[in-house]
């Protein structure tokens, strides 16, 4: 494993992670990885400013997590699944029914779950909670560059009217907009709760195990008995779990 670069030195006697990667893995569990460390190589010029105990409020802190979070997200990604949900919403709990995109990148989920809603006719809020503070301007602004490569390209032909395509942007079309809001998934904030579906789908990938097992119980405690739990394709949660999977759908699970 690539050995992280240094963060700011503590002063005497101040306990500290000795590298930049500890911070970030205290902080938002983000596991050693070659891409963590190209990152951190192009974040060189904050470190210096980082501040001795890592906060994710600290100026330092939030700026390094800005430069250093993957935002690979896209509109209606792994369309089956999120259709999957859209079959699902008349039996999930909650009315109007309360949809978190949790890890929200630049909101192209969050606004996905926004139409999928919309479309099978139900009321719902829905939540998009992420760290970077550049992803969260520009999931609130819900315009994004039309391409190449397209933007669009995996929304389904139904909902291509939804979203509105000029000067080389594009903007999805919700009725109630998403809301956004800077949280820590490892250690959600009170008043977050009440859900009918949890998405969290490629975020566990990218932390060490036991900020996956905070995550994934901070998450599920949030969640309605009923409620879904949508994980990407390669993740699944923690045995001893109040959750139990969906039948023919792969990767959501509902809790008991």
């Amino acid at each position: 494993m690539p050995a992280l670069r240094q963060a700011a030195p503590a002063p005497p006697g101040d306990a500290m992670p000795g590298t930049a990667g500890e911070g970030l893995a205290a902080l938002a569990g983000l596991a050693p990885s070659a891409v963590l460390e190209r990152r951190l190589d192009r974040a060189a010029p904050l470190l210096p400013s980082l501040e001795p105990r890592p906060h994710i409020d600290s100026p330092g802190w939030a700026a390094l997590l800005d430069a250093v979070t993957v935002g690979e997200t896209r509109f209606f990604r792994a369309a089956p699944q999120l259709l999957a949900l859209r079959d699902l919403m008349p039996r999930l709990p909650g009315r109007p029914l309360r949809l978190l995109s949790a890890g929200c990148a630049t909101g192209e989920e969050a606004w996905s779950l926004a139409l999928l809603a919309e479309e099978a006719g139900i009321e719902a809020e829905v939540l998009g909670l992420d760290l970077n503070r550049l992803f969260l301007t520009e999931a609130a602004a819900g315009r994004y560059p039309a391409g190449p490569p397209d933007a669009l390209r995996e929304v389904p032909l139904p909902f291509r009217a939804r979203f509105r395509q000029a000067e080389g942007w594009v903007r999805p079309l919700a009725a109630r907009p998403p809301a956004f809001r800077r949280a820590n998934l490892i250690d959600l904030p009170p008043g977050i709760g009440g859900f009918g579906a949890v998405l969290c789908r490629n975020v566990l990938i990218y932390l060490v195990p036991a900020a996956r097992h905070a995550v994934l119980r901070g998450l599920v405690d949030r969640l309605l008995p009923g409620g879904a739990l949508l994980l990407g394709p390669t993740e699944f949660p923690a045995p001893g779990l109040p959750l139990l999977p969906e039948p023919g759908v792969h990767g959501v699970w509902r809790r008991a």
